[in-house]
């Protein structure tokens, strides 16, 4: 039960699962936004847009963006597979080039080299929210397999690093619960919503992506 629970807390609560977005990281995403309004067929367009999704915890939105590329290029993912490691082999101590390899990775059912390539930005990004979400995606790969205690020590992890990440406390509230700690599951599944509410009304919020986007200007991709 344990498992089937948390299994359905990534899958179902994917909607949960954003946290406090930088500055930084949220004029990324904003300028992705509007690149992918305006080039609605360019694939790597979409692949930028999801991997900012990914790393500042929009799950569900940078999942759908992934699901997209394969009906504008169905080779993309072979192509991003080399891209990516050449980039993280001329550039092995950047966090960014580790995470793109890491989802490249994923998606051509490369898992384990996929958590290494999470664990090489966990080491090497400065910001604590994209280490968190890092360690959310290991935990999701290892869910997928149903290791659940290696799912469990990712999670764990990943709240400390992440704590506004509301779709972890709502993961760590099941699992509480159906291991008998009703008062600590409550108090979890609480958090998560109480956080929920405070993203939802953020200047960072989705509501807000449309607008500030409107503003961006559109520069290079990668």
């Amino acid at each position: 039960m344990v498992a089937n629970k948390l299994l359905i807390s990534f899958l179902v609560f994917l909607t949960f699962s954003y946290g406090v977005v930088s500055e930084e990281s949220w004029n990324k995403l904003s300028k992705y936004y509007y690149l992918s309004k305006i080039s609605t067929n360019d694939a790597s367009i979409k692949f930028n847009l999801a991997m900012t999704y990914a790393f500042t915890g929009y799950i569900e939105q940078g999942f759908k963006e992934i699901a997209s590329i394969p009906g504008i290029d169905p080779t993309f993912k072979d192509k991003a597979l080399i891209k990516y490691k050449r980039k993280t082999t001329l550039s092995p101590n950047d966090w960014e080039g580790h995470f793109y390899y890491a989802f490249a990775l994923y998606v051509n059912e490369q898992k384990d080299s996929a958590i290494s390539e999470f664990n090489k930005v966990i080491e090497l990004a400065s910001d604590d929210s994209i280490k968190g979400w890092s360690y959310g995606y290991i935990a999701y790969i290892y869910g997928e397999r149903k290791q659940w205690p290696l799912a469990m020590e990712n999670i764990s992890k990943a709240v400390v690093l992440e704590p506004e990440g509301a779709a972890l406390y709502l993961a760590l509230g099941i699992a509480k619960k159906e291991t008998g700690d009703g008062v600590g599951a409550a108090a979890s599944i609480l958090k998560a919503g109480t956080l929920q509410a405070k993203q939802m009304l953020g200047k960072h919020s989705l509501n807000n992506l449309k607008n500030d986007a409107s503003t961006s200007e559109p520069t290079p991709h990668k």
